[in-house]
């Protein structure tokens, strides 16, 4: 994909492109790879059902995980949103201030998947 084309992409996701291509060390074709690879990714979704199930053990860890796969994706907004939902759980907040905070994950969740299924529908 054109490089322009996909940096517009991204930023529009809350993807800091430069940053990303640089952890990749400028490879943009792995970079790709990593991001469309992000889709099957089930650390959301582990997430999602943790909540539902009132294990907030396993909703922290998950968060933590889908936080430390953003971050090295350079998904800053999605990094941010499971940060804040991850320190939430720990400081025991109650369950309708997590429950917003899931809300903000899964909408720059889809944000940056709807990125990826653009580079892998290419």
């Amino acid at each position: 994909m054109e490089e322009a084309k996909l940096k517009a992409i991204l930023e529009d996701a809350g993807i800091n492109y430069v940053k990303g291509l640089d952890r990749f060390m400028g490879n943009q074709a792995l970079y790709e790879k990593f991001l469309v690879k992000f889709l099957y990714d089930g650390s959301h979704e582990e997430f999602n059902m943790a909540l539902s199930a009132g294990d907030m053990a396993m909703a922290e860890k998950a968060a933590h995980t889908l936080k430390g796969t953003a971050g090295n994706l350079s998904m800053e907004i999605l990094y941010q949103d499971a940060d804040a939902a991850v320190k939430a759980i720990r400081a025991k907040a109650d369950t309708q201030e997590i429950m917003e905070l899931a809300k903000k994950v899964d909408g720059s969740y889809e944000r940056v998947c709807a990125a990826a299924r653009k580079i892998q529908d290419r």
